[in-house]
């Protein structure tokens, strides 16, 4: 009881230039929100997102999803279906197939097996090239995201400024904030199918 009188005894004797080294920023360097004057409340947008914030979401990173599953599933079916075939129909000892029969079914089998390679081929394709068209959007990404990490919020007044220029940034502001690097790649999308 006495050590825990004594720390709180410690703790408020502290002066300002104490605590301004306890905090790490000295209080005349802390930011201040536009609205109320005040510091205390200011927040770095990862620390409000983190709190809970939705509006102080970082922009979306940008992501290309190709699917290619729909077409590898089905060839890996005929694949397999051809191979159950060929195992229980002409696999046994005494098959009362015809030959031309059997050789159809080996050839139809190993006209699939090629596909579904070609298939995989193009998938995996067009999948890197999905990723090289996600790349190429990385520049605006990171530029967003530093434009971003500058901003501050306060809680008490609920309002995203610039420490830089003392000024609200409004939801409209950060909504293309956040979507910068999405748009940017529908904006290029669009012009690829122009041409």
């Amino acid at each position: 009881m006495l050590l825990l009188y004594k720390t709180a005894t410690v703790a408020y004797s502290l002066n300002k230039h104490d605590k301004e080294v306890l905090n790490g920023v000295p209080e005349s360097q802390k930011t201040t929100c536009p609205v109320c004057d005040q510091a205390d409340q200011v927040k770095t947008m990862q620390a409000a997102y983190s709190s809970g914030v939705a509006r102080c979401a970082p922009p979306d990173m940008p992501t290309r999803n190709v699917s290619m599953m729909k077409p590898i599933v089905i060839c890996g079916v005929l694949v397999g279906m051809c191979i159950f075939l060929i195992i229980t129909l002409i696999g046994g000892m005494e098959s009362g197939l015809p030959a031309y029969v059997q050789l159809g079914l080996v050839i139809i089998t190993l006209i699939l097996i090629v596909s579904s390679l070609v298939t995989s081929y193009m998938a995996f394709q067009r999948i890197v090239k999905g990723d090289d068209e996600t790349t190429v959007l990385f520049p605006a990404w990171d530029k967003a995201t530093s434009q971003w990490k500058s901003l501050s919020y306060c809680s008490r007044d609920d309002v995203v400024f610039d420490p830089k220029t003392n000024s609200k940034v409004s939801d409209q502001q950060l909504a293309t904030l956040r979507a910068s690097a999405t748009q940017e790649l529908k904006g290029e999308l669009q012009a690829a199918v122009q041409h």
